[in-house]
């Protein structure tokens, strides 16, 4: 079977993601799934025969996670703003070495990458987990080239992983 590749976008990064819904439940057993684009966030569904092994049931994330070592500055209304290390990002959001954050806080992040060329400002991002060392937080609202530049830094990533083969997982 050739590779999949996003509808919207044409890429090859795009991975199985949850169900949702007992419609899409129900077309897994005629081998259609869903999958999300891991560079454009586009959510599709594909016939695909392999598709059930590939799936990360113990993960919930829509999009895949992946190491990096960038700056970040948080903005939050209760706090001066600081600069700490993201340890790993997704188009979806990403995980930084900060404490002082709560569960449920909305911050501003401006992320410093080499890779993009300009800093990137996700406007509105949520504190999702907190951890002793670090913070999980999911990127709520950015502009379009933002997105584009996030996308950039994501594919960056991706095509420096020596696992690129295994796409769809």
């Amino acid at each position: 079977m050739k590779s999949l590749h996003c509808p919207s976008c044409g890429t090859s990064f795009v991975r199985v993601t949850s169900n949702e819904g007992m419609v899409e439940k129900a077309l897994n057993h005629i081998r259609m799934f869903p999958f999300r684009c891991q560079l454009c966030t586009n959510r599709f569904r594909a016939f695909y025969l392999s598709a059930r092994q590939s799936t990360q049931a113990f993960d919930r994330r829509q999009f895949k996670r992946l190491a990096t070592a960038m700056d970040a500055q948080v903005i939050d209304s209760k706090l001066l703003p600081f600069t700490n290390r993201i340890t790993d990002i997704s188009m979806g959001g990403c995980a930084i070495l900060a404490g002082g954050l709560a569960k449920g806080a909305f911050v501003e992040l401006v992320l410093k990458s080499s890779i993009a060329g300009e800093e990137i400002r996700i406007e509105t991002a949520m504190v999702c987990s907190v951890r002793p060392e670090s913070v999980g937080i999911q990127f709520l609202e950015f502009r379009p080239d933002e997105q584009r530049r996030l996308s950039q830094v994501v594919l960056g990533l991706l095509v420096g992983q020596s696992g690129h083969s295994n796409t769809y997982s």
